[in-house]
């Protein structure tokens, strides 16, 4: 199944965000579901995408044009969709 997940392009200000979009991205890829989100490598949508990826999970981004470059598009996705 894809899953969209919508999250911020920076990190915030509490550290267990971070570990939470961290387990999120790993129970997306331990149950064969494709993350569809933002298609940034920075912030939260960055360490959702990562962890889905180092977990051995699909990954799809969607990013603006006009993003691409200030969100900085992440290189290592599955698909990436400009």
């Amino acid at each position: 199944m894809n899953i969209a997940v919508y999250l911020g392009s920076n990190m915030g200000k509490d550290p267990t965000i971070k570990q939470m979009t961290e387990e999120v991205g790993k129970w997306l890829a331990e149950n064969n579901h494709t993350l569809v989100y933002g298609g940034a490598k920075n912030g939260l949508m960055g360490v959702v995408a990562d962890s889905v990826l180092s977990n051995g999970g699909h990954a799809i981004g969607v990013i603006p044009q006009f993003l691409e470059l200030k969100e900085q598009a992440h290189a290592d996705l599955d698909e990436l969709h400009i």
